[in-house]
């Protein structure tokens, strides 16, 4: 069968992705594969929920969760680009974009960016692993050609799973960083193998330190609970005080990114909103902010009080320790917490999944910025892996804000 061309530099308003997509339902090989573009989400809404009712890697593949985000950012339909690919006679991935505009350069990504841990197309498991290695190969191939109206597709942090890596064939990639996750039957397995006696002796002893400045409570509020409201504006405020100290962006600052959140805890549809919250003598002194689907629940931002009088007690390590606690004994088997390494995910992570960001350069100039944004990537995990290195980056770093300020 003749293949639709198209021109990787036309945008997205140029052309009718509906007729683009009836062209492609007759593209078929002999290894049976075909692909679907539309710029319209309700189109894609039921094959989406029934890949999402798999499991999903993250909470940005959830459908709620996209909508949820075009809603708040008002996203234009001209900027929305979801593709699906169909092999053996099933839609076996589905990957939806947005694209974006940085330095003049137009940029199909993830909707939620790095507001989320991992992101990832969705995936039928179950057809997805008995394909072969080129059925897999021109799944993506065949997808890659309906990625129209952008120079570059850049899809960060895209876990490594899969038997032989679902999508180790989906354009070129880079390692980045390592998603932690903890896995378990339930709370009395995670507090055998995570809590050892040093463990248990040290939380006890800074559990007492902070029961001797008042009184100590913990509580998990869910989706709807008025109080909520309470502890969402303190989590926000609680990070803002934390990045200005490290001298960073924050990523919260943005009303609307806070609105975002609060539409997500409270509108309960697919992913169920929870707070774990500890309280001295009610004063909020952590939280930790979730979204739960199935089994899974994704700890997406977690805070805790920068009073100097409190660090003895360390109100988050305490906080954490409950809120494993609720997780496991609330039925949960995994609680990711997402990427980036941190004393609490080296204490009660069992699991590690390596994160790829893959490039799809659509052009020349998506090449060129393809290549330097590996770079960057390069350079940014050499400071990293270099604790000196990093931290006089991030007192210079500090400093600058503080001057700028001034």
């Amino acid at each position: 069968m003749a293949e639709l061309a198209l021109d990787p530099g036309s945008s997205l308003e140029d052309v009718d992705v509906d007729v683009l997509r009836e062209k492609q339902s007759g593209w078929w090989d002999n290894l049976g594969v075909s692909v679907t573009a539309t710029k319209d989400i309700s189109q894609v809404e039921t094959v989406w929920r029934e890949l999402e009712a798999g499991g999903i890697q993250s909470p940005g593949q959830s459908i709620d969760f996209t909508k949820a985000w075009i809603k708040r950012f008002q996203i234009p339909v001209e900027d929305q680009l979801y593709v699906t690919g169909e092999a053996r006679g099933k839609v076996v991935a589905l990957l939806p974009l947005k694209r974006v505009r940085r330095s003049g350069v137009d940029i199909l990504t993830w909707f939620a960016g790095y507001h989320v841990g991992c992101n990832a197309p969705l995936i039928d498991h179950a057809v997805f692993d008995k394909l072969s290695f080129e059925e897999r190969k021109q799944v993506w191939s065949r997808m890659r050609r309906t990625m129209i109206g952008a120079d570059l597709v850049c899809l960060q942090s895209l876990p490594d799973i899969g038997d032989g890596g679902y999508f180790s064939t989906l354009g070129q990639s880079i390692d980045v960083e390592v998603l932690y996750r903890s896995e378990y039957e339930s709370w009395e397995a995670c507090k055998t193998k995570q809590l050892t006696r040093s463990r248990r002796k040290h939380d006890k002893q800074q559990g007492a330190k902070l029961a001797a400045i008042g009184e100590v409570s913990f509580e998990e509020l869910r989706s709807g609970d008025a109080r909520a409201d309470k502890a969402l504006t303190t989590l926000f405020a609680q990070k803002a005080r934390r990045f200005e100290h490290w001298g960073i962006d924050d990523p919260f600052a943005d009303e609307q990114v806070q609105k975002f959140y609060r539409d997500m805890f409270h509108e309960n549809k697919g992913l169920s909103g929870k707070l774990h919250v500890l309280s001295l003598d009610n004063e909020i002194v952590a939280v930790r902010y979730n979204l739960a689907q199935g089994n899974r629940i994704f700890s997406l931002i977690s805070s805790m009080s920068d009073r100097a009088d409190l660090r003895p007690g360390s109100p988050g390590k305490q906080n954490i320790l409950r809120a494993m606690q609720a997780i496991f004994e609330g039925g949960y088997a995994v609680c990711d917490m997402g990427a980036g390494y941190s004393d609490e995910k080296r204490h009660w992570c069992n699991k590690t999944i390596k994160l790829r960001t893959h490039y799809i350069p659509l052009n020349t100039t998506g090449a060129l910025v393809a290549r330097l944004h590996r770079l960057k990537y390069r350079v940014r995990k050499f400071i990293k892996e270099k604790d000196w290195l990093f931290n006089l980056v991030k007192l210079a770093r500090s400093s600058v804000k503080k001057t700028s300020k001034r």
